[in-house]
């Protein structure tokens, strides 16, 4: 089998049961790591200012924050890695069970994760000890936040694959592919829904805690401000960024489903609005509660909208190339001069190979091949000397991969495309 062979169509149910599980895996792994980065910025940058400054109550929010989103240090380890194999199994099941990255693609996003929870747990068990941390701990906590967002990060690269999976041939002849628009502007969703988050469990344990046992009402009033900040922060900045988001969707995962599932998230962003502007804040953690619940919605709903754009993608890859290319091959006196085993031939090759990133009617990764195979004007030799070696014609499109395929195969996908298209011949 070519190594730019799409991925096999899964059975629609089982395709279906692992989206709902891969669904269930990143609503509870994403909001987690999230709150973690957000509230471990938070504590380090607070740390810093309480230091600086010789603020007692911001040295105390910086321990209460970082101890409040990382739960334990062994919570922390758990639900920040074994999750992870689970999305790698059920994104490399989607894909058909092979292996279209290699290991190290799969593996790195783990590795950063996984320093970033040991760095991090031992800045919370150092802070636990004294507020005013030595500067090895403090460089050991920035340290683990840095490598917690290039494993997010880099996992969110890895999840972009399934919704265009016709980049995956681009991917494999150069790894620089798997970077996208969309995978960035999900990246920096994916920020913002946990900065607010973020703010809302300080809103619900914090800033409760500090008048209930601690009597200390000017921390109180601090740590409602960080929270509502944080809040406010990530609802003015979501719906900007679900309007990027849709933007930068490949065309092959948009749907009336993303839009409807999209243009939830800012209704519930205006929601935060209102609740932190006329909640009163008082008892029983104040809005705290509300903004959480308002925020994992908003995850739910992006993580839903992608869920539907994969779908969107893959029924894309599953269905025939085109009304052209899926026509059987014309029979012995009919193929005009052609040789009907060649164009059988060639069409197997651009159904299995070349059908991955062009379709006859519809741009997919390249151009229709309905607009372009035209301008050869019948001549072969022209077409076959560019499959052999692309050359970046249209700057708006990528370069196109050199196909792993043998010479009679070169003269056959190029006969088949000059017989299917009007004006190729």
């Amino acid at each position: 089998m070519s190594p730019l062979a799409p991925p096999p169509v899964l059975p629609p149910d089982t395709f279906l049961l692992l989206r709902y599980l891969l669904i269930a895996v990143l609503l509870v792994y994403l909001p987690f790591l999230g709150i973690v980065i957000s509230g471990s910025a938070a504590s380090l940058v607070m740390n810093l200012s309480g230091r600086e400054n010789r603020d007692e109550r911001s040295l105390r929010l910086s321990r209460d924050w970082i101890e409040a989103v990382t739960v334990h240090r062994w919570v922390l380890l758990l639900a920040g890695l074994l999750p992870y194999p689970a999305i790698a199994y059920l994104c490399r099941r989607i894909l058909g069970g092979r292996n279209p990255l290699t290991s190290i693609a799969w593996l790195a996003p783990f590795a950063a994760i996984l320093a970033g929870c040991l760095l991090l747990s031992r800045y919370r068990s150092a802070i636990r000890r004294t507020a005013e941390l030595p500067r090895t701990p403090f460089l050991a906590g920035t340290a683990g936040l840095l490598s917690m967002v290039s494993g997010v990060f880099l996992l969110y690269l890895l999840l972009g694959t399934l919704v265009n999976p016709s980049k995956l041939p681009l991917v494999r002849s150069s790894p620089v592919y798997i970077l996208s628009w969309n995978s960035l502007v999900e990246f920096l969703l994916f920020l913002a829904l946990s900065i607010g988050l973020s703010g809302g469990i300080v809103l619900r344990f914090l800033a409760r805690d500090a008048g209930a046992g601690g009597g200390d009402s000017e921390y109180e009033t601090r740590a409602r401000a960080a929270g509502t900040s944080f809040s406010l922060a990530g609802a003015l900045a979501v719906p900007t960024l679900v309007v990027l988001d849709l933007i930068t969707l490949p065309a092959t995962g948009m749907s009336t489903e993303v839009f409807a599932m999209a243009a939830t998230v800012p209704i519930l962003a205006l929601a935060v609005f209102a609740l932190l502007y006329f909640s009163p804040g008082k008892g029983d953690g104040g809005p705290g509660d509300r903004v959480s619940a308002l925020f994992v919605l908003m995850f739910l709903a992006v993580i839903l909208c992608y869920q539907s754009a994969v779908a969107n993608a893959f029924q894309g890859i599953s269905a025939p190339p085109g009304p052209l290319a899926a026509q059987a091959v014309p029979k012995e006196g009919k193929a005009a001069g052609k040789d009907a085993a060649v164009l059988e031939k060639g069409k197997k090759v651009f159904d299995t190979v070349c059908s991955v990133c062009h379709r006859f009617d519809a741009k997919v990764v390249g151009p229709p091949l309905n607009e372009v195979v035209p301008k050869y004007k019948g001549n072969v030799e022209k077409l076959k000397g560019f499959i052999r070696n692309p050359v970046k014609v249209n700057p708006a499109m990528p370069v196109m991969p050199k196909p792993a395929i043998k010479e009679d195969e070169v003269d056959a996908v190029a006969r088949y495309l000059l017989s299917q298209v009007k004006g190729g011949k």
